[in-house]
């Protein structure tokens, strides 16, 4: 053989095991083993299984430009709630190093439940969970993702501000989401300097709460905190009766597919993942970007749950760069600043969700685009 073609050979040969080494080092870092939980069968099929897809392509990503990805265990809901304790002890019994979920906000509880019983870690992606350090409640290997009640309220008092608004009602469902809205409406309202007007409450079926929103007019708005369907038949009481008044709506509402179904949602205002921004976007551009070029395949969706999943993918991949795979809890802790698709969270010994209100916007639906009322702010410091 040629001498060339020697020399050739033998610096291909080493490029070729250079490239070996570093896939065969590569598990180190993406040893961990995820458990996901997704509606993959009942009622939310359809969206577990677009999530499912995601999931799996927001892995790739990683793989290819992080050099890690996740072992990834897909667990089925069934889209039920009760099913959360059988799937985390399954988890258990696996060694399954931490799970993520659940799509269905209820469910929260449920499976928060089960993992302190069986001492499992997890990432909340949906539901009232605030893990934030106080006395006598200690944070756990527990993390939150996506919006929270709690932080949605900030998001929407902050928008009122920068309007000058002093004096607002509230229009609440007599339901666990009406209440936990409920909570924090008041509980922040002195906060921002607000005035609550007056009261409302009407229930889940009502399809006309137009005496209640006659009782609202003094107010310089309504806040109207109920579930996606009640919300829905508010806005249609608005149009029906022409009420001048504007009326804001919580971030249950804000999926694509709800509003393209119940366009007497279109053009009314409420609370929305960062990502549906379409310019200064304050977020993680590389995943955003991923998740445009996938939309534009109709692979995902606009839902503020794609957001919540992919955000605690990232908080994996930033814990288990920072302290390994065995310390990616310790590593997460003191992430600092982070960058999702939801907004900016900063984590720390004391915060385990720490979104950033300011890095979330008020959005209205129409003409099949997010349009902002309320911008996210890029630069918060």
């Amino acid at each position: 053989m040629h001498a060339s073609t020697w020399l050739n050979w033998g610096k291909n040969s080493l490029k070729i095991a250079i490239l070996i080494l570093f896939f065969w080092s590569a598990p180190v870092l993406a040893s961990l083993r995820v458990g996901v939980i997704l509606p993959l069968t009942g009622d939310q099929a359809r969206l577990g299984q677009a999530l499912q897809a995601w999931l799996e392509e927001v892995n790739l990503y990683f793989a290819r430009n992080y050099g890690l990805s996740f072992r990834l265990r897909f667990f089925d809901s069934g889209s039920r709630c009760r099913k959360m304790p059988q799937i985390v002890e399954k988890a258990f019994l696996e060694g399954l190093n931490v799970l993520v979920g659940p799509a269905q906000p209820a469910c929260a509880a449920a499976l928060l439940k089960e993992a302190r019983r069986l001492g499992v870690p997890a990432v909340i992606t949906s539901g009232d969970f605030h893990p934030v350090k106080s006395f006598r409640t200690p944070l756990g290997p527990y993390f939150r993702t996506g919006l929270s009640t709690r932080a949605a309220v900030k998001v929407l008092y902050r928008c009122f501000k920068k309007k000058g608004w002093h004096k607002i009602g509230l229009l609440l469902t007599k339901d666990p989401v009406g209440r936990e809205g409920e909570r924090w409406l008041l509980a922040y309202a002195t906060e921002f300097a607000l005035k609550i007007g007056g009261k409302r409450y009407f229930g889940l079926k009502d399809t006309d709460v137009s005496v209640h929103l006659e009782a609202l007019l003094s107010c310089d708005a309504v806040v109207c905190w109920a579930p996606p369907g009640a919300s829905y038949r508010v806005a249609k009481n608005l149009t029906a009766n022409r009420f001048g008044i504007p009326v804001y709506f919580s971030h249950l509402v804000a999926g694509e597919p709800f509003l393209k179904e119940h366009a007497g949602l279109y053009a009314h205002p409420f609370v929305g993942a960062a990502f549906f921004s379409e310019d200064d976007f304050p977020g993680d551009k590389g995943l955003k970007r991923l998740f445009e070029k996938l939309y534009l395949s109709k692979t995902t969706w606009r839902h503020p749950v794609f957001a919540a999943y992919a955000d605690a993918f990232n908080f994996l991949r930033i814990g288990v760069l920072k302290g390994g795979t065995a310390g990616w809890r310790r590593g997460l802790e003191r992430a600092g600043l982070v960058k999702g698709l939801t907004g900016l969270y900063f984590l720390s010994t004391d915060d385990h969700y720490g979104l950033l209100p300011a890095s979330v916007g008020v959005f209205r639906y129409q003409w099949f685009r997010y349009e902002p009322v309320c911008k996210p702010t890029a630069n918060i410091f």
